[in-house]
């Protein structure tokens, strides 16, 4: 009787570890940015649900799942409303504690400059990073209601500051999406604020990754892992009086 006891309590204790496991979902996860959060959560023992346009292309994706078995890799381009709506479909009822808009684009550069701007170019990059992370987070809000922690995030960038415009031009598509989502973000939180939901704003910082490169910046950038332990720490410490600000992944607020 007695070892029944303390069997039941031990299941009991390991169901209710895992009934109170935190969820992430996480958009662009095939690499960069994306892949260190989903490595990171991970290993703080999150439940992550991490998507990528091509899942069966991502190996390091798919090796980080093997793994760590709470991570559950899922396919979702953010262009593409219906497929948003059928993965928050396929996930109603759960819970989502952060939500990290990961996912977007750089865009064709020439095709952003001015004299020659391609207007089917520049619909793309607003879709994947602007309306892309506007509509996910429209269709988990449910999620995040349901969840202990109710915190969402917009990825931004420093291009996206008019402020800092003034001191280098170019990347129009890119640095207006970034602009456009930082206002969106904003207006999210103040609409989500009464009923607890945190609406946050974060960059990564000028990071070592593919983007980075195709940009010609002429720098090196710091290392995703910096960038990403330094983003959750923001993520950590955000509280609804700190909603809606837009912050550097260490923590400094990016001028508007």
């Amino acid at each position: 009787m007695i070892r029944q006891f303390v069997a039941a309590v031990v299941a009991y204790g390991l169901f209710a570890s895992a009934a109170q496991a935190a969820t992430v979902l996480i958009t662009g996860t095939n690499r960069g940015i994306g892949l260190e959060f989903v490595k990171q959560y991970a290993e703080k023992g999150w439940d992550v649900i991490a998507t990528a346009r091509n899942p069966d292309k991502a190996e390091e994706l798919q090796a980080l799942a093997k793994k760590h078995k709470k991570v559950t890799v899922e396919k979702l381009d953010v262009t593409d409303v219906a497929a948003i709506e059928a993965l928050a479909a396929k996930y109603k009822g759960k819970p989502v504690d952060v939500l990290i808009n990961n996912a977007g684009t750089l865009g064709d550069v020439p095709k952003q400059t001015i004299g020659a701007l391609d207007q089917t170019e520049f619909i793309n990059v607003l879709n994947a990073n602007t309306f892309g992370a506007l509509k996910l987070t429209e269709a988990f809000k449910p999620n995040l209601a349901a969840s202990q922690m109710k915190k969402a995030f917009g990825m931004t960038s420093g291009l996206g500051s008019s402020e800092l415009t003034a001191r280098r031009g170019g990347f129009y598509a890119y640095r207006m999406s970034k602009a456009a989502l930082n206002i969106g973000f904003r207006a999210l939180a103040a609409d989500w604020k009464a009923e607890g939901i945190m609406i946050g704003i974060i960059a990564p910082g000028m990071v070592e990754t593919d983007l980075l490169r195709a940009s010609n910046f002429p720098g090196k950038g710091i290392s995703t892992q910096e960038s990403v332990t330094g983003m959750m720490k923001v993520i950590d410490a955000m509280t609804l009086d700190t909603n809606a600000k837009a912050l550097n992944y260490d923590g400094q607020p990016i001028p508007w």
